[in-house]
């Protein structure tokens, strides 16, 4: 699934430079969307294949630490390093810049929140439900913070890492989801997507109720367990050898001409819908594919690096070249990334799975 990650990571990109020759592919938030079906699929898939018996529940969450964190804090330690660098000799903040344009107003707690918000990774996404106040520097609830005259997450150097708070939270529950019964997993993601349209209901903001609130997104987790369910019923039978390539290669075309078809909310829906359908087929096709693995390795660094590269990219070049050389660079640099320092964390992470068997 390789390339379908891949792609997704490359949509999230262009969403946020502009189009790229034209092409923009699908909208960023549902390629997370996907990208949490994904996530579903992959750890039922290793909670039942590999984290199984006794001290599999703590290797299982500390191998998912060691995948994000080590990556994460790294491209934060790069983000304030580039940041001061560019307030010292260029006259720009970047990434830092509402650090040093507020601290003057910051009260000393909601600071040291953010701070450990920056660190952490969890509770990212609470601060998009949050604002500061003007006159004392606090940390409030606001039912429609995107718009409010201080946003909190305005301080996060990688504000697209709300995301991996909400896989957080999932991974912690995952072990205890993937073995469950059918029918609970279909309620659990009743009552997710009953969450949802009860956000539209009462008319809350799309953004942040129906994209970052994880009751609302617990759905396109359990669609993934779902998903591998489907996985291995396929498996279990026989299938033409061609099937799993013809799947794969049309879901990706889908997703590459997703923005030129017709349709609004139902083609959302069959978006999700073909993903559940053709990723267990992906994972046929792509299993023992190297190359395929290699560039769906580049989909979590690209994810966490490409804000920080636009930002650089943006005080040097026209709007126009932003997206080519978002896109371009932050492929390049992620694969160095990858072959430099996470490799490395990822045959450690095999490891402590060997010697656990």
């Amino acid at each position: 699934m390789g390339a379908i990650r891949f792609l997704l990571a490359i949509t999230v990109v262009i969403n946020h430079t502009g189009p790229l020759f034209g092409l923009v592919f699908t909208d960023a938030y549902i390629a997370i969307k996907i990208f949490f079906i994904i996530s579903g699929f992959y750890m039922s898939l290793i909670l039942s294949e590999k984290y199984v018996g006794p001290g599999s529940y703590r290797l299982f969450i500390t191998n998912r630490i060691l995948r994000l964190f080590p990556a994460y804090w790294v491209i934060l330690a790069l983000a304030v390093a580039v940041s001061l660098f560019f307030r010292m000799f260029l006259d720009s903040s970047l990434l830092l810049g509402p650090w040093f344009t507020r601290q003057d107003y910051l009260s000393p707690l909601s600071a040291a929140a953010l701070v450990l918000a920056n660190l952490c990774i969890v509770g990212q996404d609470i601060l998009f439900f949050m604002g500061l106040t003007k006159d004392a520097g606090m940390l409030y609830f606001d039912a429609n913070a995107l718009l409010s005259p201080q946003p909190a997450w305005f301080f996060l150097l990688i504000p697209q890492a709300w995301t991996l708070s909400l896989e957080l939270i999932f991974y912690l529950m995952a072990p205890f989801l993937v073995r469950r019964r059918l029918a609970l997993l279909l309620l659990l993601a009743g009552a997710s997507f009953a969450v949802r349209w009860y956000i539209y209901r009462v008319e809350l903001p799309i953004d942040p109720w129906e994209q970052r609130f994880f009751p609302a997104e617990f759905g396109f987790f359990i669609l993934g367990i779902l998903c591998h369910r489907f996985y291995t019923r396929i498996t279990t039978r026989p299938m033409r050898p061609w099937l799993p390539q013809a799947v794969t290669l049309s879901f990706l075309g889908y997703l590459a001409v997703y923005q030129f078809l017709p349709g609004g909310f139902a083609k959302e829906l069959l978006t999700y819908a073909l993903a559940i359908f053709a990723l267990p087929y992906a994972f046929v096709f792509t299993k023992y594919v190297t190359w395929d693995r290699t560039i769906g390795e580049l989909s979590y660094p690209i994810y966490i690096s490409h804000w920080l590269i636009i930002v650089v990219v943006r005080y040097f070049y026209p709007p126009a070249m932003l997206p080519i050389l978002s896109v371009v660079i932050s492929v390049g640099f992620c694969f160095a990334f990858n072959v430099f320092f996470s490799d490395r964390i990822e045959r450690y992470r095999q490891k402590r799975v060997l010697a656990a068997s």
